[in-house]
């Protein structure tokens, strides 16, 4: 089966002279899929680069790395937010057909009766 459009762009500009940016994005997208399942993994990205560094994958510093994580690697984590559920409308309270009101009334004038 043929190669993805995107491992044959990163073979092109790994074997033709290119910028040195091409050329780290270029490495960077051949490793995307390690990076993304290191980081489904729970590895932290200072560790992941450091590792490739360490290996020689990678030339790149760890500022152009997360740029590159972030714009390549998040978004595909992140999940569309879910939707908020409609909140059902209100109906006001009926007004009370009694005519007085319910609760407490102030009365300046003590009951002696009431008091304790």
């Amino acid at each position: 089966m043929d190669k993805s459009l995107s491992a044959r762009i990163a073979e092109r500009v790994t074997q033709q002279r290119a910028s040195k940016r091409e050329q780290n994005r270029a490495v960077f997208l051949a490793l995307r899929q390690e990076i993304h399942q290191a980081m489904e993994d729970g590895w932290p990205v200072a560790t992941i680069w450091r590792t490739l560094k360490e290996e020689g994958k990678i030339a790149f510093s760890y500022q152009a790395f997360r740029l590159y994580v972030n714009r390549l690697v998040v978004k595909t984590l992140e999940q569309p937010p879910p939707r908020p559920q409609p909140v059902p409308s209100r109906t006001p309270p009926q007004p009370s057909t009694t005519g007085t009101a319910s609760g407490f009334t102030f009365n300046p004038i003590p009951n002696l009766e009431e008091l304790i």
